[in-house]
Parts: C-alpha cells; structure tokens; sequence
C-alpha cells in the first residue's frame, strides 16, 4: 500500500511542482511569511518576558504545591490543543524563518503534561538561562530568581544495578 501512495505523491509532484514552485517563491508569499515570522518573533517575547516577571522569586527552589484546582476537561484540551500547535509552529520554525526555540518553550509552558515542573525547572536552572532570565528580571525591577538548592548525592550502592558484587 505505501508502494502506491508513494506513486501517488510522486506523480502529484510532477505534475503540480510548477505550480507549487512558483507559489512559494512568489513575492507575496515571500513578504506574507516573513510579516508572519516577525510577528511571531515579537509576539514570542513579549509573552516570555510577561511570564518571566510574573514568576515569584523562590518559583525555582521551592516544592511544586499541589493544585488547588484542577483545569476542567474542556479547559485543559483546549490549553493542550494550542500549545501542540504552538509546539509543531515552532518545530517548523526551526527550519523555517522565526524564533523556534522560543515558540517550542511557549508551547512547553501552556501545555499541561505530567514532568511539565520537571522539564521547566531543568531548562530554566541551566546556569546560561538562568543567567539570561535574571538579566532580564533585572532590567525590568524585579529581583532575580534563586537559583535551587543541589539535590544531596545519595550513598552508592555496594551492588551495581545487575545485583552482581563488585570486585
């Protein structure tokens, strides 16, 4: 079955690339994508910095507390549905022109997942971000955020994970 739906697009290609070419490389296409991608970018940083000031200086040291609410059903998949889209807008700006990382991090803080706390705090408690994120803090009169604590190493164990005894 792939064999044919392979021939398919294939035929479709040579068919309808003219077409296809001269869309993507008309002028108004060109201006229409980069207009998009600027308004991205600027929209991408103007919610990145609102979100990091809004968030308390402690946000990185302290426990995550239970919710006291739970997002109805219908809240959260609609949040899921606009950062998946998010997520795939900035996978494909990764190629393409806009700030990609910064929409995959957007869509990362709207979506409700279950290591979402853990995936923010290792993304933001990398010394360069965590540096960045300060600086801009900073510039905008809000304290920088404290950096967490080391988590102890616990004891070795005197077994390695095969159970077998070390020689």
């Amino acid at each position: 079955m792939a064999d044919a739906t392979d021939l398919a697009v294939e035929q479709w290609l040579q068919r309808n690339w003219p077409a296809v070419r001269s869309f993507l490389l008309a002028p108004s296409t060109v201006i229409g994508l980069a207009a998009f991608s600027l308004a991205c970018c600027a929209l991408s940083l103007l919610v990145a910095t609102w979100a990091v000031r809004r968030l308390p200086v402690d946000y990185l040291s302290r426990e995550p507390e239970c919710p006291a609410r739970v997002a109805h059903g219908g809240v959260r998949l609609l949040r899921n549905g606009i950062g998946l889209l998010l997520l795939l807008l900035g996978l494909l700006m990764l190629i393409l022109p806009g700030q990609g990382v910064l929409t995959v991090v957007a869509a990362l803080a709207v979506m409700d997942f279950r290591s979402k706390r853990r995936v923010e705090h290792w993304l933001m408690s990398a010394p360069r971000v965590l540096g960045l994120i300060n600086r801009l803090r900073l510039r905008s009169g809000h304290p920088p955020l404290r950096a967490p604590e080391p988590k102890p190493v616990s004891a070795r164990p005197t077994e390695p994970r095969g159970g077998l005894p070390q020689r």
